[in-house]
């Protein structure tokens, strides 16, 4: 039984593993970003490891994954999903979680009797530490912590659930197998975990745009320099 991860990640690695998958644009920094499909799998495989070999995720299980929109988030949700396991967004029960992926000013949110990872949301991926955040003890720096991990993953089973109670197959739209902007003023303004989830599971790649009004001139400018075609609705 194939994972989400291998089913999202198999036909676009055959394809074209050099294509862009997600791109984030912070047009505030100013920064740019691009994941190949290769890249973000070799995230999504370190993530994987992670969660397996350290914090015992196993198949069925469920992670809570309350994250801004970043290109590693896109890495996180198909970790998530390598390891076998079910991504619970920010809003969705999350008390049967074996842990939480968030980020640094999102952590109160969350019980802390659950084990947690903090997610960098430096532009080019540096370790908590690094860019100088604070990481509470107890709590693990998921970019410094997986990158001990391979590049390759070979999964130990897969859950029957994709995000939220529902199944990979339930999130395909295909007006989104396509270059697809998702574009708001700031990370924190848009539900970036399901939205990549419904590109991922739609066979599409992601232009992430924050750091300006979505109708703006420079909005428009990336999404014609990038070629998008398709918004996510709803």
């Amino acid at each position: 039984m194939n994972t989400a991860a291998d089913t999202v990640l198999q036909p676009l690695l055959e394809a074209d593993p050099g294509a862009p998958l997600v791109t984030h644009y912070d047009l505030a920094a100013p920064s740019r970003v691009e994941l190949s499909v290769t890249s973000t799998a070799n995230w999504a495989a370190k993530i994987a490891g992670l969660l397996r070999d350290e914090v015992g995720v196993v198949p069925g299980d469920a992670v809570v994954c309350d994250l801004p929109a970043h290109w590693l988030t896109a890495g996180v949700v198909l970790g998530v999903w390598w390891a076998g396991a079910e991504v619970r967004g920010a809003g969705a029960d999350g008390a049967d979680a074996v842990a939480v992926i968030t980020v640094a000013d999102r952590l109160d949110r969350h019980p802390s009797d659950l084990e947690a990872l903090l997610m960098t949301t430096h532009p080019m991926g540096l370790p908590l530490a690094a860019a100088g955040v604070e990481v509470p003890a107890g709590v693990a720096d998921l970019a410094e912590d997986c990158r001990i991990h391979p590049d390759s993953f070979v999964p130990a089973g897969a859950g029957p659930l994709a995000v939220d109670g529902a199944a990979l197959d339930t999130l395909v739209d295909e007006s989104l197998r396509a270059r697809v902007l998702v574009a708001a003023r700031d990370a924190d303004d848009v539900d970036a975990v399901s939205v990549l989830a419904r590109v991922l599971a739609s066979g599409g790649s992601a232009v992430l745009v924050t750091g300006a009004d979505p109708a703006s001139a420079e909005v428009a400018d990336v999404a014609a320099t990038e070629r998008t075609t398709a918004t996510p609705r709803g």
